[in-house]
């Protein structure tokens, strides 16, 4: 099997590393997991993508010189996920989503008899619920939370949609039927 550092350069293999972190990492294990030899060169690659916001540094001052780590940067990831879908999906499979995600709410609201996930959140507590019970309503609360979630990221790639599609890519022109004009 080949290994998943064969074919990238060394900053490839920082970047991949960097861009899939979930919580802030420092240099040394940055540059241990995509098996760089260089720590400077670890470095200068990470400070590149903080300066592209593609990662946030962030302080970690628990020894007693302030040193950074490294983490996902959430707002430049929401914004690139809410880009993907408006350039992925036309308008009407967005509007689609969003409906298909209101009726499973709604089916949770029917099947819960309960008018919002803190009502569902509420009812987790009741005395008479088996402990298995309580488990499909916790498992139910959190696919509601992500339901949510995706709603909410579908409805600003809608909002954003004609935005981002009247955006010029400098390589390919308009994207829109200003080419015509």
């Amino acid at each position: 099997m080949d290994s998943w550092t064969e074919g990238l350069s060394t900053r490839e293999r920082v970047r991949k590393i960097a861009l899939s972190l979930t919580r802030p990492r420092s240099v040394n294990w940055i540059k241990n997991e995509a098996d760089v030899a260089s720590w400077d060169t670890t470095k200068d690659e990470l400070e590149r993508l903080v300066e592209y916001g593609q990662i946030k540094r962030v302080e970690d001052d628990s020894g007693n010189e302030t040193q950074y780590r490294y983490g996902p940067n959430y707002r430049r990831r929401y914004l690139d996920r809410v880009e993907e879908l408006a350039a992925g999906h036309t308008k009407d499979e967005l509007r689609n989503e969003v409906a298909e995600i209101q009726e499973q709410i709604e089916v949770w609201q029917d099947s819960y008899d309960v008018d919002s996930l803190s009502e569902l959140e509420d009812s987790v507590t009741d005395a008479d619920l088996s402990s298995d019970e309580i488990r499909e309503r916790n498992t139910v609360i959190r696919r509601w939370e992500r339901s949510r979630e995706m709603k909410r990221l579908v409805d600003h790639a809608l909002s954003l949609y004609d935005d981002l599609e009247s955006v010029t890519d400098p390589e390919s022109g308009p994207r829109t039927s200003e080419a015509a004009q």
